[in-house]
């Protein structure tokens, strides 16, 4: 069996290419291969990732299978095309999500338990996306990295927080009837298509309400992610979320440094904070929870954007 960065795949070959069955290895990460025997590798099966699956496909190699709460990262190739029903089904630690755009087929409940889905890699290729499709998949809060392809090199074109949802069954007695109510600003937010391509203009116009029903951390997300990489940002997009997050800067600094990944905060103290003022407020966040690496951080950048000057004195 094929063996590719330490790790097996079970599969079926098709008329069109290959079908991914099981995965195999000791690595909650798994990158499948654009291509095996030398066929493009076009889909993942039914089931592929559920702890279980109706019919185990044989597997003779020694590696166990990543499936279940074992799969925390995916990466697929711009050759996957479909995506099986219940794929990954129950999935709970599974959190990032790397795919091309031109995804055409998602079946039924492919995303069905997997709550802590919430960073996806977008590639984006010419024609339908299924960005949107994947997305109301997802009720949680999701971070959508999307990134242009322009020759062999992958740029991240543009940021964007979608925040989470929740949908209700309500009960109509007398008619019998049941119906769904939505909750939660996530789902306009994911309504901001047309076409299967993102609306920017729309996207950035729910900020307006959606600074008062949002909870905070999404809201920082939302502003930072469209300040930071602003494609497609319009001037009076880019004034709400200044403003906003300028009057949150504080509040905003302490919820970046718990972040593992502290280059949000070195954006916003390097090029967003306009006044030695703001820098102090995040230096003061910064002391309060004694995060002695990133207050050295900040204070670097305070004497470079700030330096102090030295008195002259005239004899």
């Amino acid at each position: 069996m094929p063996i590719h960065q330490e790790q097996e795949f079970a599969y079926q070959k098709e008329e069109d290419g290959i079908c991914i069955l099981r995965c195999y290895g000791v690595s909650s990460r798994v990158d499948i291969p654009g291509s095996l025997e030398g066929t493009p590798v076009i889909g993942i099966a039914s089931y592929a990732f559920a702890k279980e699956m109706e019919q185990e496909p044989p597997h003779v190699g020694g590696l166990p299978c990543i499936c279940g709460e074992d799969l925390e990262e995916l990466y697929l190739p711009d050759t996957i095309k479909r995506l099986g029903r219940y794929v990954f089904y129950n999935c709970i630690h599974f959190r990032k999500l790397s795919f091309y755009s031109n995804i055409s087929y998602i079946g039924a409940g492919a995303f069905t338990g997997c709550g802590q889905l919430s960073s996806l890699a977008c590639y984006q290729k010419d024609g339908k996306s299924c960005l949107r499709e994947i997305l109301q998949d997802l009720k949680q809060y999701v971070s959508v990295g999307c990134y242009s392809i322009e020759g062999t090199d992958d740029k991240l074109a543009y940021r964007l927080a979608y925040p989470g949802f929740f949908e209700e069954a309500v009960e109509n007695t007398p008619a019998r009837i049941i119906s769904t109510q939505t909750h939660g600003m996530g789902i306009q937010y994911r309504n901001a298509f047309r076409d299967t391509q993102v609306m920017l203009q729309e996207y950035d116009s729910l900020f307006e309400t959606g600074k008062y029903n949002i909870e905070f951390p999404v809201l920082v997300d939302l502003a930072v992610s469209r300040l930071r990489y602003p494609y497609g940002l319009e001037e009076d997009a880019k004034a709400r979320y200044s403003c906003w997050l300028r009057e949150h800067m504080e509040e905003a600094a302490v919820l970046l440094l718990g972040q593992e990944d502290l280059t949000d905060l070195k954006w916003l103290a390097g090029e967003f904070a306009g006044s030695r003022e703001e820098l102090e407020r995040m230096l003061h966040a910064a002391a309060s929870r004694e995060d002695t690496a990133a207050l050295s951080q900040l204070m670097h950048t305070m004497h470079e954007r700030f330096p102090v000057r030295k008195k002259e004195f005239v004899l």
